[in-house]
């Protein structure tokens, strides 16, 4: 059992912004009805045969603040936590599958390691700076929303999601992660 917290903010006013990016590919595998409102966790989570899917109600600086109901009610430890977080140093399109790193100046990776206790757990970094012409990498506000362009990009992103969870679930995190991270 892989569980999975998506990184954002909860609120109409952060849809389909960068930093939600994370809430966005998670609702591609689960239908809008079948997230649910736990009682007992500041978030909503939704279920597949083998993962369980959260996007905590907490703002991203607290995002921790879900784990302890996770890991008393799901049964959730560090090595099944897979964490998909915005990644402001990364072009959109880009994703990385990381272990055992730093925060990067993230702070809702802080708030989950703060409360984990550790940094052993798997991230799914997803890109959403630009590129110039020229190859700079331009960073965007992350409460910006995505151009009809990028959302187009997003679509392959969500294509090569599917594919690294399908490998992580069925071969492994070494086999995801060098799948993933020769894109």
């Amino acid at each position: 059992m892989i569980h999975i917290i998506g990184l954002g903010n909860p609120g109409k006013e952060y849809e389909q912004t960068r930093h939600n990016v994370a809430w966005m590919l998670l609702d591609t595998l689960v239908d809008v009805r079948d997230w649910r409102h736990d009682k007992y966790l500041p978030g909503h989570v939704a279920t597949l045969p083998d993962m369980t899917l959260v996007k905590p109600d907490t703002f991203m600086n607290h995002s921790g603040n879900v784990l302890p109901s996770l890991m008393k009610s799901y049964g959730l430890s560090a090595e099944s936590l897979l964490v998909v977080q915005d990644d402001i140093d990364l072009p959109i399109g880009t994703l990385r599958l990381s272990y055992d790193r730093g925060d990067g100046g993230h702070n809702g990776i802080k708030s989950i390691v703060e409360v984990l206790g550790s940094k052993q757990f798997l991230r799914l970094r997803v890109g959403v700076s630009l590129l110039d012409e020229s190859g700079v990498l331009r960073k965007p506000n992350v409460l910006g929303r995505f151009s009809p362009l990028e959302m187009e990009t997003l679509q392959t992103v969500i294509e090569k999601y599917k594919t690294i969870l399908a490998i992580l679930t069925k071969e492994g995190k070494e086999k995801a992660m060098n799948e993933c991270n020769v894109q």
